[in-house]
């Protein structure tokens, strides 16, 4: 059965600015619902944290930092290590506890968010809904498909609220490969490819997280911590359930019990290929090599490395690198020629680490380098005048990581959003930053 997209703002608009939800990868498709008490119409500004011994509480996208830098009250850190968090609710100026019950009862947050181990979660989730408190837990939920579908059909059951963060669904690829498949410009689709292969293991060591390595603990390796983004984009840009056809996995760079590299080709109803890669095998501790791809009938569309834009090739349709800009979706049309002497309007949006534009050889300055600037759409930006001048970006970046950008990275792109988002802005999205 064909899924119907549902955008951000629309999922606002349908709940009466309540919390939104995204729904599980990989298990039976069921809808997360809001609990049966009248929806809130006020961000939460309790807010506890449990797990805080799993790394995306501290490192990207470091959900501590996105909460203070809300100015929530952060009511509790746990951890079951009473240093871990005695160290981390020190930080960020709250109390530690080495008990998430005892937490949840004495200090009554109005929204958790839950991490830890993989194998903690089932219990988490279940105390969670129990409780009434809505929640975001991280992925994968569970370290077996089983219990994971099993906590799926409790969330439902119980009408409570609970999220997971697909991050991948709100990139720009994502979200113009769904609008113009709703808009019948892709035609019937082919196949498609999500590549998502990180830095080695020692990563997870230097972040305080060694338990990733233990198949006991997590469940698997590469494909149910970074694999799970691609079963769950395959889901969502086809619309349909598809089911594995060969899958192979790996140990021959860390030599561990869990997989550092696996590959899974998928198949849909529809007949729609998908090829899901992931692996912990990049060199070193940084960087990344990701790749998505989708292939259809009447245009292909390709994920820019960074995520920022798109590419879009078709016949007799040029490709273009389009970049977020304002909410603009990508139409057809040729590029624009201004005419001579012209120089063409610039718009700027706000994405962290680009400097400015040079025009001619001469450099052209912004107020701020965490402004983007794109021409006409396109990413590089860039426009050839009449009279040849070419417009190009100098996308010389910052050696950091970008701003978070206010609700829309805490609550938009990640996970969810809050009703005070939608005042914000669409251009006001920071460039979406994963690391798995």
């Amino acid at each position: 059965m064909r899924m119907t997209a549902v955008d951000r703002r629309a999922f606002l608009r349908h709940t009466a600015g309540g919390l939104a939800a995204a729904s599980l990868a990989g298990v039976t498709p069921t809808t997360v619902s809001a609990q049966s008490a009248p929806p809130a119409r006020r961000r939460p500004q309790r807010v506890a944290v449990i797990g805080a011994d799993h790394y995306h509480a501290t490192s990207t996208p470091n959900y501590l930092r996105i909460l203070q830098q809300q100015k929530v009250d952060i009511v509790g850190v746990h951890a079951p290590d009473a240093a871990i968090a005695g160290k981390w609710a020190t930080e960020y100026g709250s109390t530690p506890f080495t008990d998430y019950r005892a937490l949840i009862d004495k200090t009554r947050p109005e929204f958790v968010i839950a991490l830890g181990h993989h194998a903690a979660m089932p219990a988490e989730c279940r105390y969670l809904v129990e409780a009434r408190v809505p929640f975001l837990m991280e992925k994968p939920w569970g370290t077996d498909a089983k219990t994971v579908s099993e906590l799926a059909d409790l969330v439902e059951r119980e009408k409570a609220w609970a999220a997971v963060p697909m991050p991948f669904r709100y990139s720009w690829f994502a979200e113009t490969a769904i609008r113009l498949r709703d808009a019948g410009e892709l035609g019937a689709l082919s196949h498609g490819l999500m590549r998502f292969n990180q830095p080695g293991v020692q990563r997870y060591r230097d972040l305080g997280s060694p338990w990733m390595l233990s198949k006991a603990e997590t469940g698997g390796g590469a494909l149910i911590n970074l694999g799970i983004h691609g079963f769950d984009l395959c889901r969502h840009l086809t619309g349909e359930e598809p089911r594995v056809v060969s899958a192979v996995s790996s140990h021959a760079v860390h030599k561990l019990e869990i997989e550092d590299y696996a590959l899974v080709t998928m198949k849909t109803p529809r007949g729609v290929i998908f090829v899901n890669e992931a692996s912990y095998t990049y060199p070193g501790t940084t960087g990344s090599d990701q790749e998505r791809k989708l292939s259809a009938e009447k245009l292909f569309l390709r994920a820019t490395p960074t995520g920022e834009g798109v590419q879009i090739a078709g016949p007799g349709r040029l490709s273009e690198w389009l970049a977020e800009s304002g909410g603009r979706m990508p139409q057809p049309h040729r590029p624009r020629r201004a005419a001579a002497g012209h120089c063409p309007r610039l718009r700027a949006s706000r994405v962290a680490g680009v400097r400015g534009v040079s025009r001619g050889g001469r450099a052209v300055r912004f107020r701020s380098p965490a402004e983007l600037v794109t021409i006409d759409g396109h990413h590089p930006p860039s426009v050839v005048t009449a009279a040849g001048t070419r417009l190009v970006l100098d996308e010389r970046r910052h050696d950091v990581r970008p701003e978070w950008n206010g609700p829309r990275r805490l609550l938009g792109l990640w996970w969810l959003e809050l009703s005070f988002v939608d005042r914000l802005p669409h251009h006001q999205r920071s460039r979406l930053q994963v690391d798995g």
